[in-house]
Formats: structure tokens, C-alpha cells, sequence
């Protein structure tokens, strides 16, 4: 968790460069799960994606398919993927794939990152897989993060990335509210695995 009397803006950056990691070429890929319809709705719109998104489908299925890196199976892995696209609803699907697909496809793997250079080759050819969680557990493995910071750079991912479709960007501050609305109602589930550390 940011501490108040921390520098943001330094804390933000450290949480961006792990996003980065995850999501190199960001600037292509537009909204993703989180599409606001505008500025002003953004913070509302932010409350119902952590809600009804967020810890319901993404945070459980980015678990999942972090641990799924660990095999490494791509076969356990694609099934994994395919069962996320099976829960997300259009547009929303839609997005996910296309974002995870553009990076996926559009950057070439760091070298040895054998699970990742196996995505790619299957996504080259089977236009239904590279889901955007995906593609994070994947390159989050081969940069060995830890799910908390995982997480918390997909959150992020999507804030940015949501904000930026409609024009805005954000502020530390207010990066690090919206993280922290993401870590309370992670933290308020049942299922402490889920845990944002933001």
C-alpha cells in the first residue's frame, strides 16, 4: 500500500515501470476491460469495473493463469485463457484480446522466455487466444513477479489505459486513489489470494 507520507508520484513510477514489464508498447493498445465512456463518469465507472470486473473474473483468472506459468504448460495455459474469454462479456472480451494480442504479437520476446515465444506462435495462428491478463502472467513470469505485484500493475495497466481512451491523463494522486478503491474491494472479498498490494 502507498504510505501517505510517501512520494506518489515515486511510488506510482515504480508501479508503472512493472506495468511496463507486463505491457511494453502500451501506447497501441487503447482501453482494454476498463472502457470509460468519459471524464467526468471515469470514477463511478472505475468503482463498477473493480466490482463487477475486476474481483470477480480478472483477479481470480490472473491467479489462475500466474500459476499456470509455473508448469510451464502451454496447453493448461490456453485453456485457462480460453476460459477467461469464455466469462468476459463483449465488448469487454473483445478489448482484452485485442490489447493482449497487440503487444503479444507486435514485440519480440526477451530472449529464453520459451512460454512466451510459444504464445506467440499459437496466437500467430489461433485468433482467439492472448488475452490481456494472459499476456501479464506470462511476461510477469518471465520477469519473475510476484502475483501482488502483478496484480498491481495490471490494475494499474487498465486504469491508464482506460483513462487515456478518453483523453485524460492521470495524475499520481489520483492514480494512487484509484489503486487504492482496487485494494479495497479486493481486500473486502473473501478470498484474501486476491490481495492488490497498492
Amino acid at each position: 500500500m502507498i504510505a501517505p507520507e510517501a512520494d506518489v508520484s515515486h511510488e506510482v513510477a515504480s508501479w508503472w515501470r512493472m506495468a511496463e514489464l507486463c505491457l511494453p508498447c502500451h501506447e497501441v493498445c487503447g482501453a482494454a476491460t476498463f472502457a470509460p465512456s468519459g471524464v467526468k463518469s471515469l470514477d463511478d465507472e472505475w468503482r463498477q469495473w473493480v466490482e463487477g470486473m475486476y474481483v470477480p473474473v480478472i483477479s481470480p483468472a490472473l491467479l489462475t493463469l500466474q500459476k499456470a506459468t509455473e508448469g510451464p504448460s502451454l496447453a493448461a495455459l490456453l485453456d485457462h485463457d480460453s476460459a477467461l474469454g469464455a466469462v468476459l462479456v463483449e465488448p469487454a472480451r473483445k478489448r482484452s484480446l485485442s490489447c493482449g494480442r497487440e503487444v503479444l504479437l507486435g514485440q519480440t520476446p526477451p530472449q529464453g522466455a520459451k512460454l512466451l515465444e510459444r504464445l506467440r506462435e499459437t496466437a500467430q495462428t489461433k485468433e482467439n487466444c492472448g488475452h490481456l491478463a494472459t499476456l501479464f502472467a506470462v511476461r510477469g513470469g518471465v520477469f519473475h513477479l510476484p502475483y501482488l505485484q502483478l496484480a498491481g500493475a495490471y490494475v494499474l495497466a487498465e486504469a491508464v489505459l482506460g483513462a487515456d481512451s478518453v483523453g485524460l491523463t492521470l495524475p499520481a494522486d489520483r492514480v494512487a486513489v484509484m489503486l487504492g478503491v482496487a485494494r479495497a474491494a479486493v481486500t473486502s472479498g473473501e478470498n484474501p489470494a486476491h490481495l492488490v498490494a497498492v
